[in-house]
């Protein structure tokens, strides 16, 4: 298992333990602000707390910053986290900053210089910014207090106009983290505070209220009844005894010291009141979740505790909360102890999972595993933290995981979400001779004769409610039917015959290609009367099928429609009730698992998603090469023009963007040079000649590549790194290297665009590093020199911007521009930084199926695996170089994990039968796992990935 580690922005490895004096100034210092810097004169105003309630008193920084002893508490205390930053310019704007800062100056020993910012009132008595500054050193701010109004952002502003690198900043209190402090975060500022207002202020001030760590066990006080529950009961009816004392008497029924059966608790109890006819709504719940660092209760107390917040549950329902009782059924839910871990180790069919933020401690949100609508272990990540924890954008959080055991009261049917997957039954795999007579009974059909009879009786699990079938001809789909049915060999014909008379196609010789699918649906759900977009966010997207029925009439759509129509989830609702042909509600909705099995002629497989199941992987070189060829053929079919391709309505769609060419022409050149085919190199050439045709030149002179929606230094570095791939020419390649080399400001920015009013922070993400890759090409072809201060510069500000603002753009390029300048400078440190940025990618990958989970795409997994896989292949080289076995050992395994899961999602012969034009498809890598459309990028991406370790 890999080391767990906390979500968002890491700082660098140095020691943060706080030594015993800079514990005893901050408690001194604590207790100097309590005692003279709070105010409650009734003629101040108030202060605004966060979430905007408002308290009668005052923070008053000045009344202790001034003092002798609180200047140097304050100094010295804030030196310890200033320790934390790179910047050694400390800069404040107004007056309750300026002793702080003086203090931290005094007190360095001349390692910090101030700057103090003025305000606009201010500006006509002296400079904007007093001091002397250095353009090329970060900023740090200095501040008494951030709060949801912060000068400190204001302060942030004006420094950037004039041309300074802000770092971040300090202050001696925050008002809370959703303030003007998160903000500060979101944009990318290292934020660090001495004290909050809640955790430290508040929580030591008489009479006000402290913030309970774990809101979920702040139980309150409640009287116990004489009599203890009878020993040995089910969980179950144990919580139903409870709920009904509370509800009765409002006592908490004394627990028993032990139940039925053996659970585990330890990680929280949640007990839920169901009506029994209806398990799909929910009367009440109650529960808690119980923390590694706090002691959990014996299990019977901890399900007295859940039932009884399951009957406060039930009072506040809008019900008769007895009523409910007596005609619900109940279920208690155990969770085993809470163990923290990464994202890439979260399993949705296997673990229930818990967010609790860094920051803000009693916010957290828990989801159970399969729930409706959670098709995967990113949804359901997302789902906790952004529904029930709500958290903040860039909020830090701490990740748990847990196993689950439901116990529900026997002879009660319960819902088959909140709970993990069992293993699939044996009727599923035995199905796939279904698949196989279906196929024998539609050729025999489509020729005119009548079926054989079959070579052994088909058998249909009692479990199956619906059974359909699909035939393909030449990989379209030329017919479907299903049917309600438990005998599959009298309902073959039948649906074979509907099938192809929906065909209207006349019959067909032997010869000609012809496939079947077969769907089997079981595991029936009953959503309930909703609307198409309540139906759609219960259904698993791509995974389940849904029907809706209203009187006598039905629809019913499968998982594999979404996937073939590159469906959004209410497009899919919306499908099925145009099959039922309804447009007004009430709508009943059902949904199932799907079991689809594909018959041809090579024989019978699995199809999940949509297509397919590919066998187990090859060696991993023997793999990659294979793929890559396929996805070179790809891209010559079609080269130079095709964006997104629709595999299955065989629809190409056209106008591929600078930038995507370009990358298309080194993507075709790399690829000419490692597997040799001779079309690879002419078409890299081929569009190179274009791409360099439309030259524009600034006000400087500087030679860019004309883009699409402005130009930029991204189709510059793109069109300078096919030309050094290909070595054509080396002037027009120098002379686009001096223009990304202007383009890196004194602090190491680059400026994205040639129009600096399209330059968006949003692009330093991605487009910096692409510079940096090309730069490095460029220098290790000897076509220019670098520039040592300019690239130490840039390599500083990336870095800290990845530590400080990560985004998924970085990750691809940032480490195959350290990789490609390791081999020009073998700066080892440098270089490492390339491992930070892996390690920290790799947290997000499934140890389930090798894909990264994360936000880079709506519908993620999917392609942008690849992007990353790029980056664990320079990581590879580097770990190679600098002789770090380990790690070489461990991101291989990750990158060979990552190329099983492309191989899923890439178009190869085993898609042949369900594909309407094979030779214009295969190659083609679709978006995800849920989506069939190919984007070009995808594909010239995964190419880049698999030549990354061939190198």
């Amino acid at each position: 298992m890999r080391k767990p580690a906390a979500r968002g922005p890491k700082r660098r490895a140095r020691s943060t333990r706080p030594s015993a004096s800079y514990a005893s100034d901050r408690e001194e210092l604590l207790a100097l602000l309590l005692r003279e810097g709070i105010r409650r004169e009734s003629s101040l105003p108030s202060v605004t707390l966060e979430g905007g309630s408002a308290e009668p008193w005052k923070l008053d920084s000045l009344g202790v910053t001034l003092s002798t002893r609180g200047a140097e508490l304050a100094g010295r205390c804030l030196l310890h986290l200033l320790s934390r930053f790179e910047g050694r310019q400390l800069a404040t704007f107004g007056a309750t900053g300026v002793p702080i800062l003086q203090s931290c100056v005094l007190l360095s020993k001349g390692k910090y210089r101030g700057l103090l910012v003025r305000r606009e009132k201010d500006l006509a008595t002296g400079h904007p910014i007093e001091g002397r500054i250095d353009f090329s050193e970060p900023v740090v701010i200095i501040t008494d207090s951030v709060g949801l109004e912060s000068s400190m952002e204001e302060c942030a502003a004006r420094l950037e106009a004039a041309g300074l690198r802000v770092e971040g900043g300090v202050c001696l209190v925050r008002f809370g983290y959703e303030s003007g402090f998160s903000r500060m975060v979101s944009r990318g500022y290292r934020m660090l505070s001495l004290f909050d207002i809640w955790n430290d202020l508040v929580a030591h001030m008489p009479g006000e209220e402290v913030l309970a760590p774990n809101p979920t066990r702040a139980f309150f006080p409640h009287e116990l009844t004489a009599k203890a529950a009878p020993e040995g009961l089910h969980p179950a009816e144990l919580a139903r005894r409870v709920i009904d004392e509370a509800l009765r008497t409002g006592k908490l029924l004394r627990p028993p010291k032990r139940i039925q059966g053996r659970y585990s608790g330890a990680g929280g109890v949640w007990v839920s009141v169901r009506p029994k006819k209806d398990t799909h709504l929910r009367h009440g719940r109650g529960g808690f979740w119980s923390f590694p660092e706090e002691k959990p209760s014996a299990l019977p107390a901890a399900i007295a505790e859940a039932a009884f917040q399951a009957a406060q549950a039930l009072e506040g329902s809008g019900t008769d909360p007895l009523t409910a009782l007596e005609q619900g059924a109940v279920a208690v839910t155990f969770c085993s102890k809470l163990e923290e871990c990464e994202p890439g180790q979260l399993d949705n069919d296997q673990y229930g999972l818990v967010v609790r933020s860094r920051e803000r401690p009693f916010l957290l949100g828990g989801m159970m595993p399969r729930m409706p609508g959670i098709a995967n272990a990113w949804q359901q990540l997302e789902y906790a933290r952004d529904q029930k924890a709500r958290l903040l954008p860039w909020e830090p959080y701490v990740l748990y995981r847990f196993k689950v055991q439901k116990a529900v009261e026997p002879g009660v049917s319960w819902q088959l979400s909140g709970v993990p997957a069992e293993a699939p039954p044996k009727w599923i795999a035995a199905s796939a001779s279904i698949a196989a007579r279906a196929l024998e009974v539609v050729r025999a059909l489509s020729e005119g004769r009548e079926p054989a009879p079959a070579r052994q009786p088909l058998q249909l699990d009692s479990a199956v409610e619906f059974f359909s079938l699909s035939v393909y001809r030449q990989g379209r789909r030329v017919g479907m039917a299903e049917a309600q049915t438990s005998h599959p060999e009298e309902a073959l014909e039948r649906l074979a015959q509907r099938a192809l008379e929906e065909a209207r196609s006349a019959p067909q010789g032997a010869g000609d290609p012809l496939a079947v699918t077969v769907s089997l649906l079981h595991g029936g759900t009953e959503l309930g009367v909703l609307t198409p977009e309540e139906a759609a966010a219960q259904t698993r997207h791509a995974e389940q099928a849904l029907r809706v029925s209203q009187g006598e009439q039905a629809g019913l759509a499968l998982p594999s429609e979404t996937i073939t129509g590159n469906l959004s989830p209410l497009e899919y609702a919306r499908t099925v009730l145009s099959k039922a042909g309804l447009t007004e509600g009430p709508y009943s909705w059902r949904s199932f698992e799907c079991v689809t099995w594909l018959a041809d002629a090579q024989g019978v497989h699995r199809v999940d998603h949509g297509l397919p199941v590919g066998a187990p992987s090859k060696a991993l070189a023997q793999k990659s090469t294979q793929l890559a060829q396929q996805l070179c053929k790809f891209l010559l079919r079609h080269l130079g023009e095709t964006t997104r391709y629709e595999p299955f309505t065989d629809t190409a769609h056209r106008g591929l963007d600078t930038a995507q060419l370009a990358h298309q022409a080194w993507t075709m050149a790399r690829a000419h040079r490692q597997l040799g085919p001779a079309p690879l190199g002419e078409g890299a050439r081929t569009l190179l000649t274009a791409l360099t045709s439309d030259l524009v030149f600034d006000e400087a002179e500087r030679v860019w590549i004309h883009g699409d929606g402005g130009t930029s230094i991204s189709e510059v570095a793109l069109v300078l790194l096919a030309l050094l791939e290909t070595g054509d020419d080396n002037t027009t390649a120098a002379t686009l290297a001096t223009t990304l080399w202007s383009s890196i400001s004194a602090q190491g920015r680059f400026s994205c665009h040639m129009d600096p009013a399209f330059d968006d922070d949003s692009f330093q993400d991605g487009y910096p590093g692409q510079a940096l890759l090309a730069l490095a090409r460029a220098a290790e072809k000897k076509v220019c020199a670098p520039d040592k201060e300019k690239l130490a510069q840039a390599r500083r500000f990336y870095r800290s911007r990845f530590h400080l603002k990560r985004h998924w753009d970085q990750v691809c390029w940032l480490p195959q521009a350290a990789a490609a300048w390791w081999r020009v400078d073998r700066d080892a440190e440098a270089a490492r930084f390339a491992f930070e940025v892996c390690d920290w990618a790799l947290t997000y990958q499934s140890e389930k199926h090798g894909a990264f989970f994360n936000d880079h795409q709506p519908d993620t997994p999917g392609y942008t695996t690849a992007l990353y896989l790029q980056a664990l292949a320079a990581g590879i080289e580097l770990a190679v170089g600098l002789r770090d076995r380990a790690r070489q050992k461990r991101y291989k395994e990750a990158y060979a994990r990552g190329v099983a899961f492309l191989d899923s999602i890439i178009l190869q012969e085993r898609d042949t039968p369900l594909l309407p034009n094979p030779r214009m498809a295969l190659g083609g890598v679709r978006t995800s796992l849920v989506k069939s459309e190919v984007q070009v990028g995808s594909v010239q991406h995964t190419l880049a990935a698999l030549l990354g370790l061939k190198r």
